[in-house]
């Protein structure tokens, strides 16, 4: 139950009660937004380490010297490029480009900003005196007398909300922080999108390479599985070398057939991101791919406190801002609300004395809503308000613990990578060589044809497995750029 207590509507036709009337409208004005109850939104520390890195027995001793430290402003130095400038291959920035200009899901986040950004703008507009302005013809006839014409304007202030709790401050705050959100998980969206374009691409191009490899197998087998045969016929091999030969050839025939089928499927996928079918010349060729991507080292202490650059965090900050607006709207909502209605023109009987000294009229109508008894409706609304800012703060520690993981994990993975591949670089240097020698050895018949096919499968499992670190480390960069928020250091 509510009362509402209202004053009688006053009309006039004396300047001096106007102009006291305005000077009080102008007072209840100054009123507005006197005061807040929206809860302190404090600045959250990471519930993780300072850095992502452990300093662990393992790590060389390089990396615990003084050129390993980083000064105290090594998050000042992050550069907020997202990713542009990230790749070297201009192949992959204009097949990005591509696809974040056909991305159908990128349109619909960007009409979810449209729209969170129109109901800021109501939001916003609530706060604003609403003005209108009327003009107005009556005819009447009485009983007793002559039918009488009046005539009159008016500009009008309906229902104005005096904002004495900052209620309406609080729900625009609410929806600024909405708005907020949405762009950064329009941003977010933007960033996915490129990290998938651009592993789609990367993946495409170690398929090419994996084919270029199984063909150059088949190739081999096929000289060897000829050799055999001319051997067999002069009768200086036996029936199962001449087998095995053929088992091996037919091996890497299917291979070469599965890695095209790959390549195949990797280029379908790309153009299914893209949006479009790709010109050849945006695709990559065989050729290596260790420069596809250019990502500055991290330094050994990167501080935990750039992930709060992160788009996703972002957005969960601003969704627990928007949350404890909530929380004052709910808690304003059990005070009383003070609303004005005036209004201000002139009136006559007739036309020519509609603008005259002494037609002006005017209208003051203060209300004043005070809740005595609702149930409880309302302090349970600030009960659900309070949970979903507790819910809010919860979710937003959890976005921060999957980042750090996500962060910690790419760093960690990365830390070895060079490591693994000058170890792999060293194998098929090592498997060269020995096929090389192994041809040699078999055209003198010092080894028996099953060392050299040995010798040519380990020479193109270390080839593969070549590719394959490759397209790890250059994913691995993709990941960074992809969990630090599109930024790294300088």
């Amino acid at each position: 139950m509510k009362r509402k207590l209202r004053m009688k509507p006053l009309t006039t036709s004396a300047a001096a009660p106007m102009t006291r009337a305005v000077m009080a409208l102008c007072g209840l004005l100054a009123l507005s937004a006197c005061g807040s109850l929206v809860p302190a939104t404090d600045p959250i520390r990471p519930p993780v380490r300072e850095d992502f890195r452990v300093q662990t027995p393992a790590v060389s001793a390089a990396a615990s010297g003084p050129s390993a430290s980083v000064p105290a402003s090594a998050s000042d130095a992050v550069v907020a490029n997202e990713w542009r400038g990230f790749f070297a291959d201009e192949r992959i920035d204009h097949v990005v480009a591509i696809a974040l200009g056909q991305s159908r899901s990128l349109r619909a986040s960007a009409a979810t900003v449209e729209r969170v950004r129109a109901q800021y703008r109501i939001a916003e507009s609530d706060r604003l005196p609403q003005l209108s302005a009327g003009a107005s013809a009556t005819r009447q006839r009485m009983a007793t007398s002559d039918p009488a014409t009046t005539y009159a304007v008016n500009l009008g202030l309906a229902a104005y909300e005096i904002d004495l709790f900052n209620r309406l401050g609080s729900l625009e705050g609410a929806a600024l922080s909405r708005f907020l959100a949405e762009e950064e998980n329009q941003r977010s969206a933007r960033l996915s999108l490129v990290a998938e374009v651009t592993n789609a691409w990367l993946t495409l191009a170690a398929e090419r390479q994996r084919l270029m490899l199984a063909e150059q197998l088949r190739d081999s087998q096929r000289r060897t599985l000829d050799l055999t045969e001319r051997q067999y016929q002069l009768g200086a091999s036996s029936g199962l070398e001449r087998a095995r030969a053929r088992a091996a050839f037919e091996s890497a025939r299917g291979d070469a057939a599965r890695s095209a089928g790959a390549v195949e499927q990797a280029r379908l996928r790309l153009e299914l991101l893209a949006g479009q079918p790709l010109a050849d010349e945006l695709l990559p060729l065989g050729q290596d791919t260790r420069v596809a991507t250019a990502l500055p080292e991290i330094p050994g202490g990167l501080p935990a406190d750039v992930l709060l650059q992160r788009p996703d965090l972002r957005a969960a900050e601003q969704r627990l801002r928007a949350a404890a607006f909530d929380v004052g709207a709910a808690r304003v909502a059990r005070f009383p609300r003070l609303t004005l209605t005036a209004s201000a023109g002139t009136r006559s009987g007739d036309l020519e004395g509609l603008f005259k000294s002494g037609s002006g009229v005017w209208s003051l109508m203060p209300s004043i809503d005070l809740p005595i008894f609702d149930g409880g409706a309302r302090r349970a609304r600030v009960e659900v308000s309070e949970a979903t800012r507790k819910e809010a703060l919860a979710n937003y520690e959890l976005a921060l613990q999957s980042a750090f993981r996500e962060t910690a994990d790419a760093l960690a993975v990365r830390d070895r990578l060079a490591e693994r591949l000058d170890a792999q670089q060293a194998q098929v240097a090592a498997a060269e060589q020995t096929l090389r020698l192994a041809e040699q050895s078999y055209r003198l018949g010092s080894i028996s044809q099953l060392e050299l096919l040995d010798a040519q499968r380990q020479l193109a499992t270390a080839r593969q497995q070549l590719v394959t670190l490759r397209q790890t480390e250059q994913a691995n960069r993709v990941e960074l750029m992809r969990v630090l928020g599109g930024r790294w250091g300088a």
